[in-house]
């Protein structure tokens, strides 16, 4: 996914190798600090680290996708609430056929 003009991120997490906790070595601005600082660790056999890249985020973008989250939210809810006076309606008038078979 692309994302113009948005600062990339990088970071070290290392996974130590008998439990599997992760701790985060840091935070970097480029590839090149990254490969600095893990010729800085001291690594051995069955040393484990994962390399992320992120897209910092603006407040503005959070808030629009924040903002859209409540809409999407409100639609769903308005549709299940129709979706159910729906179900609600048929199985009155479902009840109604079935009493009217009933009494004939």
């Amino acid at each position: 996914m692309s994302h113009p003009n948005q600062p990339e991120v990088w970071t070290i997490t290392s996974i130590d190798e008998y439990d599997g906790s992760p701790t985060c070595l840091g935070v970097y601005e480029n590839m090149d600090a990254v490969m600095y600082r893990l010729k800085q660790c001291y690594s051995h056999c069955g040393s484990e680290y994962r390399i992320e890249c992120f897209h910092l985020q603006t407040a503005e973008h959070c808030a629009e996708q924040y903002n859209e989250t409540l809409v999407n939210r409100t639609k769903y809810k308005k549709e299940a609430a129709e979706k159910e006076a729906k179900l609600k309606e048929y199985d009155e008038w479902k009840g109604q056929i079935t009493q009217d078979k009933e009494a004939a």
